[in-house]
């Protein structure tokens, strides 16, 4: 077998130095001037993570690894071998391992994925390693290492034997058994593997909802994901902390989601503390005289250079993701931060959002930042006029088509959906009758018909009895069809907490659209100076959210919106 025992880590070493992330020119062994000299000042800064420098590798040992990791991208494997194994610190030699392994010139055998496994299974990538090793293990020959940590617990056998497979995707387990009702195996898997959002789920509804607050905390906090999802996390552990009776931390968690105004759950934050987003090149509207701001602070560190020091020299996963950083692997990096946080004990949380916090806004990626402020300008209004006119509000169809095809009226799915609303030409000859929109799909490009269709679809979802006009029960089931939806009603009953509900829909590209889309139709109602009671009923917990609320009497020369309430359900999904 091939030898790739690790050498013994180099200490490392961190910098004091006003310089951010970017410019990292400090000596790697330079020495941290006194604290006891630092001052009001510098203090703010390092709090505000100015100077708060982490340095893991020597510029020899940069350069060993940024010629290594330029190798395997040329496909020169044994360069980059070499060139790995030259530096003096090892931190990053099972990564380029890794990649040579699994690079599409080489064929990794049973033996050199085993003896990967022996030094490496605490890595991000051990799964893929433990899983390829499996499959060519020869007869007779004992298992290899199993990757350490969070993966591959016994209790996966019961989420397995109920149609989740989670051997082959353990990050989804604990959602699997969720998605069976399985609550306490979803809260136990969760905690395991990281996934806090599902704990926060699964806990809320066995009403623990102090285990449910701890669960979205993380998620809230979490530097290293997306700001639709922290929004989402943040509003959940204040309603999680108002069941808790900790009305101190409402207002605090309230205040955070608020932070992405452009987010489904931001918006219900702002509702809720009485605020409204500002919305820029809004131009000359009704809304724009009674905007107010919603601030966004800037995050505290939390740690200081000293403890930074002591973390990075200690924890090699740690040490490993800055060093991914310097060396340019900025994904890496960034999955190394987040699985660090996601399984941190609590001795150990403070230190990972500390270093996230300070590494996160360089590793660039999906942040959120795009929801931080809300812009006009990404919420075009086309002049659109429909075959038969408007029948449900136009700041919904206008959400619909931003999100299915950012108004690109000859855009074409992958699946075979067209136009605008992305219909698919079955459901539209199954609406109309007219089989010549299946022989003939072209005729969906033509927006006035394309509008037409994609509104009576949205309001023969509205029609169903099961949705009673609901506005995001119909979203939902416009992406993905009814079926999810209707799962999700069966689960929880048929009046359900409406948060609950679209986050226990078990498509999640269905729960992802719906989020989109709500988020933009009232913004889209904003802009037009529109009522916007649905926000007001998801703040209030209604258990139905109708969309008639936002329907008013239209300005003189337009049409109201008429639901189209059909006798019989469209048949089947876009």
């Amino acid at each position: 077998m091939h030898d790739f025992r690790r050498r013994a880590l180099a200490a490392p070493t961190i910098a004091i130095a006003a310089l951010v992330l970017s410019t990292l020119a400090a000596p790697a062994h330079a020495t941290p001037e006194p604290y006891a000299s630092v001052t009001a000042n510098d203090a703010e800064d390092e709090r505000r993570g100015l100077r708060i420098t982490p340095t893991a590798l020597s510029d020899a040992d940069r350069l060993s690894y940024t010629t290594a990791f330029d190798a395997l991208r040329r496909g020169d494997l044994e360069t980059a071998r070499a060139s790995a194994r030259q530096a003096g610190d090892r931190v990053l030699l099972g990564q380029v391992e890794f990649e040579r392994l699994f690079h599409a010139d080489h064929t990794a055998t049973f033996d050199e994925l085993a003896a990967w496994l022996e030094d490496y299974a605490d890595l991000p990538t051990a799964q893929r390693a433990y899983a390829l090793a499996m499959r060519r293990r020869p007869d007779g020959v004992p298992e290899p290492r199993r990757p350490t940590g969070t993966f591959f617990s016994r209790t996966w056998d019961a989420v397995a034997a109920g149609g989740g497979n989670a051997e082959a995707d353990p990050a989804r387990a604990a959602r699997v058994a969720l998605n069976r009702d399985d609550l306490a195996t979803a809260i136990a898997l969760g905690e395991q593997i990281g996934d806090w959002w599902t704990v926060g789920l699964a806990a809320w509804r066995t009403a623990d909802h102090s285990r449910s607050f701890q669960a979205f905390e993380r998620v809230a906090v979490d530097p290293t994901e997306d700001g639709w999802t922290r929004a989402g996390a943040a509003y959940w552990a204040a309603r999680a902390a108002g069941r808790t009776g900790r009305q101190d931390r409402i207002q605090e968690f309230l205040r955070m989601s608020a932070r992405w105004p452009a987010t489904f759950y931001g918006q219900i934050a702002l509702r809720q503390l009485g605020q409204e987003p500002v919305i820029v090149n809004v131009g000359p509207t009704p809304y724009e005289a009674v905007v107010q701001t919603a601030a966004l602070n800037d995050e505290p560190i939390g740690v200081n250079q000293r403890e930074m020091d002591d973390f990075l020299r200690n924890d090699g996963r740690a040490r490993r993701a800055v060093a991914l950083f310097e060396v340019g692997r900025r994904a890496d990096a960034r999955d190394e931060l987040r699985n660090g946080l996601r399984t941190a004990g609590d001795q150990t949380r403070r230190l990972w959002t500390g270093l996230a916090r300070v590494l996160g806004p360089r590793l660039g990626g999906s942040n959120g930042a795009d929801a931080t402020r809300i812009d006009a300008a990404d919420y075009p209004q086309p002049e659109i006029v429909p075959e038969g006119g408007w029948t449900l509000e136009r700041s919904l169809v206008y959400a619909i088509a931003r999100k299915e095809s950012a108004f690109n009226a000859e855009a074409r799915s992958p699946v075979g959906a067209y136009g605008l609303m992305q219909v698919m030409p079955t459901t539209a000859a199954e609406m109309t009758g007219d089989r010549g929109f299946v022989s003939t799909p072209q005729r969906l490009f033509q927006p006035a018909t394309n509008v037409r269709l994609g509104q009576d679809y949205v309001n023969r979802m509205l029609a169903r009895p099961e949705f009673q006009g609901d506005l995001l029960r119909a979203v939902a089931s416009y992406n993905a069809g009814p079926g999810p939806m209707l799962g999700a009603l069966r689960r929880l009953g048929p009046t359900p907490d409406p948060l609950l509900l679209i986050e226990t829909i078990d498509v999640p590209q269905a729960r992802e659209y719906v989020e989109k889309v709500v988020a933009a139709y009232w913004i889209y109602q904003r802009m037009a100076g529109r009522p916007l009671h649905t926000l007001d009923a998801v703040v209030a917990g209604q258990p139905l959210v109708p969309i008639a609320l936002d329907y008013v009497a239209p300005p003189p020369g337009e049409a109201a919106p008429t639901t189209h309430m059909a006798a019989t359900p469209v048949v089947g999904t876009r």
